[in-house]
């Protein structure tokens, strides 16, 4: 059980590291976006813009990843791995094409869509997304294309080279903006996510070589495709839960005071960079091992295998967004507050982003416990419970944000994923056995715990401390309101006896 654990722990740290270096440029990306570019109405309109191409983007995410794996193993394990590549070269081949006709399609109608979904658009804003959602469409099919191969990498254990396809993204946004913003504007940024899409594949090539065959089959009747499709149909609500809440929350934010959508928009992103770097890493290797076990029909050792991956999770988790929460303010001056993104916009920012971060312990716990289900096969069960928390979310927009304004409309994406965390935790225990036994329960709750002196020592220094500004001060602010919440988190840890603290410590020892 140790070793496992332990395993499981060195994996994750390694893909972590990866994943991190990755976020970060990320993070400088969004630092020199908001830098060129600001929060106004032309920001709003390339964020739409972006959103709108990217929720295809991330349904044909949702759809590959959470079905992809456990059918590739079981393929595997039935007809070899020359079965299972063709299986996933049929796959790719279909969704290239799908994606194309999509891309295509949305071209054509951009105008009638983009009116659809922010219908409060001025007619210059309104024109602006529509010009550039044409010029990223295409792009879509090289999107898709990488995740279907970098899934494929998944299920081979190989998660490293699938964990850099955030890179061209980064790379070319970057490059956009400082080379060609002074001559095309925002629509650098357009152009930019296209070259994106076409650098991913290329990324991904020198790994495929050696772990990956490609056979130009084209069977849309295939059965082990048409399974997939069963499956995929309802785990996309699953799985994209969070993107399309978010994007229900923009919907009725365009509503609201211009530059909310940006303020939403910048909150989120450092939302998707903490789970990116402290709960895909985990959720991705989870995910591999579980459909494993479940291929095998192993189910005492999906119980034990599912508590380490919580347990895991909360021990990350918890103690960031605790300390996140109090330095929320500081946190979006260091990422954004420079350039014409001014003190006014950092206040606003800040509160959108600690509404949302009070959400990330329920977003993190959801994701991972969709896997679980999607790792048995059973994709109908999230996907009913991902319905009630986008239903609940929309009527708690609805109340919040006539209160509460765009601060209601984060509150209540928190407050919906906790409800659906709820639901999917009781389902678990029904299906699998009982997961959340009195033993694991006490674990869990004395990380809980630990993680309330941690926000209870940050916040006692953040109310000493003056507000500080300009980036070394204010990186000197956040090193001395986080340390004294990690010490506190880390001794209480020790002092509890929680496994996951002993088990972190002992794998440094042997690095």
């Amino acid at each position: 059980m140790a070793s496992k654990s332990n395993h499981l722990m060195r994996t994750t740290l390694s893909v972590t590291l990866v994943i991190f270096v990755s976020k970060a440029i990320g993070f400088i990306r969004e630092m020199i976006m908001a830098y060129y570019f600001g929060r106004d109405c032309i920001t709003d309109a390339y964020n739409s813009a972006y959103s709108l191409f990217y929720l295809p983007v991330l349904l044909f995410s949702s759809c590959v990843t959470s079905t992809l794996v456990p059918l590739y193993i079981r393929r595997e394990n039935e007809l070899g791995p020359e079965g299972a590549h063709r299986f996933a070269s049929n796959t790719l081949n279909l969704f290239a094409t799908f994606s194309l006709l999509i891309s295509l399609f949305m071209m054509l109608f951009a105008g009638p869509l983009v009116h659809i979904v922010y219908p409060g658009f001025s007619e210059e804003a309104h024109d602006l997304t529509v010009t550039l959602s044409r010029i990223m469409f295409p792009a879509l099919v090289f999107f898709v294309a990488a995740i279907v191969l970098s899934t494929v990498l998944n299920a081979q254990e190989h998660y490293l080279a699938a964990q850099l396809t955030g890179l061209p993204l980064s790379f070319a946004l970057i490059t956009a903006a400082v080379l060609f913003s002074g001559t095309v504007g925002i629509r650098a940024q357009a152009w930019g996510v296209l070259a994106a899409g076409i650098l991913q594949i290329v990324i991904l090539l020198p790994a495929l070589r050696h772990d990956f065959r490609y056979y130009p089959t084209f069977n849309l009747h295939d059965k082990h495709f048409r399974r997939l499709m069963t499956l995929a149909v309802p785990s996309v609500l699953s799985m994209a839960v969070n993107e399309l809440n978010h994007m229900i929350d923009r919907m009725l934010a365009s509503t609201l005071n211009a530059g909310d959508i940006s303020s939403m928009t910048y909150a989120f992103k450092l939302i998707m960079f903490m789970t990116g770097v402290l709960v895909v890493p985990l959720t991705t290797i989870s995910f591999s091992k579980m459909s494993k076990q479940a291929a095998n029909k192993n189910v005492s050792a999906l119980i034990p295998q599912v508590r380490r991956s919580i347990a895991l999770l909360a021990f990350v988790i918890l103690p960031v967004v605790c300390i996140a929460g109090v330095c929320s303010e500081q946190v979006i001056r260091l990422a954004y507050g420079r350039g014409r993104f001014d003190e006014e916009s950092v206040r606003l920012t800040g509160q959108v982003f600690l509404f949302y971060v009070i959400g990330v312990p329920f977003y993190s716990m959801r994701d991972l416990m969709n896997r679980v289900y999607h790792s048995m096969e059973n994709t109908k069960t999230p996907m009913i419970i991902a319905c009630i928390s986008m239903a609940l979310n929309i009527v708690l927009n609805l109340i919040l944000r006539g209160v509460m304004g765009v601060n209601g409309l984060a509150f209540a994406t928190s407050v919906a994923a906790l409800i659906g965390c709820i639901l999917l935790a009781r389902g678990i225990t029904q299906r699998i056995g009982r997961v959340f036994n009195r033993k694991f329960v006490l674990e869990l709750a004395k990380i809980a715990f630990s993680s309330a002196l941690a926000l209870v020592a940050s916040l006692c220094m953040s109310r000493l401390l003056p507000v500080w500004r300009g980036t070394l001060p204010v990186i000197g602010w956040l090193i001395l309101v986080a340390l004294p919440g990690a010490v506190v988190y880390i001794l209480s840890c020790l002092a509890l006896n929680v496994k996951q603290c002993g088990r972190i410590l002992s794998i440094l020892k042997r690095s």
